[in-house]
């Protein structure tokens, strides 16, 4: 096992299920904690440094296959970014698979249900419910800010988002200076928490849209709801700006100003989230590559192989074989 991240700041290390569930209680909240496999053995570490008053940058671990259910998260919003093996995360009634390309955002008003791989390391941002809906209010968002549960992590806006998670690690790691002055990590806080509200859909973010601009707004959340409803349909974005109602310049210009892609990129994006789900969800032996590919429309083996390796930083015979 590699040598845990935040190590100055190690809060718990145990075998010992109860010790391990009373610990992380504590600093989160009260939850079911079980070893799911015969034979398994815990091998838990938790470590914690707070930025400020409002965001703790948190490492966990827990050796072999574990169920967490802690319900809801009551206070606090947990962004849980895999940094070895994988999480099944459930967030209302959306599931998130969690690994490398994609990260996990549980809101305190949705229920969580989470299963850790073998080996499953992760950096977590804890960041205090106060604060983002004060953050939110800035903006117009008004009641309980909701977030789509799943960050994709190869959005360039959200891969700006993580330069800024990184930079604080970072200092923290080397046990800089620059976090532990208020002038800093008070400033430096609100941002991280104002550009997670920027670049993540939630349900503030939309009533911001929605006075800003309700026809574009709308007509993006109109496409990607039928994206996302029938990713299996050979869409043409002349098409699409038809079904939602504007022009297809404007749904293209929407797209690329609100979400930094493409109709048709966001809709290849869909299909091979599909195809990963079922190549993770197959049998190996009784299932191709091929057949899940051409499944969601992609016929050329080579460049669906190429397309998904970008994606997912692995190839798809790979997630199979998993």
């Amino acid at each position: 096992m590699p040598r845990p991240l935040l190590g100055r700041h190690t809060v718990v290390a145990t075998t010992d299920v109860d010790q391990a569930r009373e610990a992380v209680a504590e600093r989160f909240c009260a939850h079911y904690l079980a070893l799911t496999k015969a034979g398994s053995h815990l091998d838990m570490v938790h470590n914690a440094a707070p930025l400020g008053e409002d965001v703790m940058l948190n490492y966990m671990r827990y050796g072999d296959e574990v169920r967490i259910t802690p319900g809801t998260f009551e206070d606090f919003y947990l962004i849980q970014l895999p940094l070895a093996g994988t999480a099944k995360v459930k967030v209302g009634e959306q599931v998130v698979l969690a690994d490398r390309t994609r990260a996990s955002i549980g809101s305190p008003t949705e229920p969580v249900d989470m299963l850790w791989s073998d080996g499953c390391e992760k950096l977590q941002v804890y960041i205090r419910r106060s604060a983002v809906e004060e953050a939110a209010a800035g903006i117009g968002g008004s009641g309980p800010v909701v977030f789509d549960p799943t960050l994709d992590l190869g959005r360039p806006e959200v891969r700006d988002w993580m330069k800024m998670v990184r930079l604080a690690y970072d200092n923290v790691e080397a046990g800089g200076s620059l976090m532990s002055s208020p002038l800093v990590a008070a400033p430096y806080e609100q941002a991280l928490i104002g550009g997670l509200l920027t670049v993540q859909p939630n349900t503030s973010l939309e009533v911001a849209s929605a006075t800003a601009s309700p026809s574009v707004s709308r007509a993006v959340r109109m496409a990607v709801d039928l994206l996302e409803a029938h990713p299996e349909r050979p869409w043409k974005v002349p098409d699409l700006a038809q079904r939602v109602g504007v022009s297809t310049r404007t749904l293209q210009e929407a797209f690329q100003r609100d979400l930094g892609t493409t109709p048709l990129e966001y809709w290849r994006r869909t299909r091979l989230d599909r195809a990963r789900s079922d190549l993770l969800a197959a049998d190996a032996r009784a299932t191709s590559v091929t057949e899940i590919a051409a499944q969601w429309g992609f016929f050329h083996l080579g460049r669906f192989s190429q397309a998904y390796r970008a994606q997912f930083q692995e190839l798809p015979s790979q997630t199979l074989m998993r």
